[in-house]
């Protein structure tokens, strides 16, 4: 019997799986390099200028999983077969990439409940509360 559904995945294919995300972070980290030194010539409405600090962000957390990936693929055997769960596979970026639509509607998602929280917030903020003592307490008014 098998506990939970995982996939079985031979270390060498889970090296050349790993390598193709480092690649692919190493290429993003690279894009937002560039776009640190691109100028106001060369802003287009395609593609406007964005924040240096953005772009630094981007550009480190790119470095980073591809640090991660490689120290993951550094302690792979690939003589050895692996078991991977589904958390496994998300956090080795192992399952096919999501096309733009799911990428969207999951951003949005996220973003929405923060958007009404924020509005919620706003909200109360506006709201004038007026002070009512508690007599049991001890209060008075004044």
């Amino acid at each position: 019997m098998i506990d939970g559904s995982k996939l079985t995945v031979s270390g060498e294919e889970l090296r050349a799986l790993l390598e193709d995300r480092i690649a692919d972070h190493n290429g993003a980290a690279d894009h937002w390099r560039r776009e640190q030194t691109r100028t106001p010539e060369s802003q287009t409405d395609e593609a406007p200028l964005l924040p240096d600090h953005m772009c630094e962000h981007e550009e480190e957390r790119h470095v980073w999983r591809a640090e991660v990936l490689e120290f993951i693929r550094n302690h792979v055997d690939p003589q050895e077969t692996y078991r991977l769960s589904a958390a496994d596979l998300e956090f080795g970026e192992l399952l096919p990439s999501k096309p733009g639509s799911i990428e969207q509607e999951e951003y949005e998602e996220r973003t929405a409940v923060g958007f009404h929280l924020g509005r919620l917030t706003k909200q109360l903020g506006e709201r004038s509360y007026r002070w009512v003592p508690d007599e049991a307490a001890g209060e008075t008014p004044g």
